[in-house]
């Protein structure tokens, strides 16, 4: 099991992601947000096929195909958070800490 907290940014929306094993090829996800765009598309999720997640393009995945009926606006970092959870959920990467950071005169 994966859980993991995002802080969406100005939208002050926060969700937290617990993403589990299903199945020997499955995940599933309990969703928690403050957001009615992504308590929508929580609703509609359900279990996915965490290799086809994983190998498809990636506006072909279920969970980028949900972001794009029910998500407010493009740059949501949520649809990957959920993704990244999956990850760790299958065992397929590591837990690790992702982070957007403004940083004035940057590059």
């Amino acid at each position: 099991m994966a859980v993991c907290w995002v802080k969406a940014g100005e939208c002050g929306q926060e969700t937290t992601i617990e993403a589990r094993k299903g199945g020997p090829v499955t995940a599933a996800f309990q969703i928690t947000t403050t957001c009615e765009h992504i308590q929508a598309l929580a609703d509609e999720l359900g279990e996915v096929n965490v290799g086809h997640e994983m190998s498809c393009p990636l506006n072909e995945t279920q969970i980028y195909t949900l972001a794009t009926k029910h998500v407010c606006r493009n740059s949501c970092i949520v649809p990957a958070a959920i993704l990244k959870a999956m990850e760790v959920a299958a065992g397929i990467f590591l837990p690790g800490d992702c982070r957007i950071e403004f940083v004035e005169g940057a590059i």
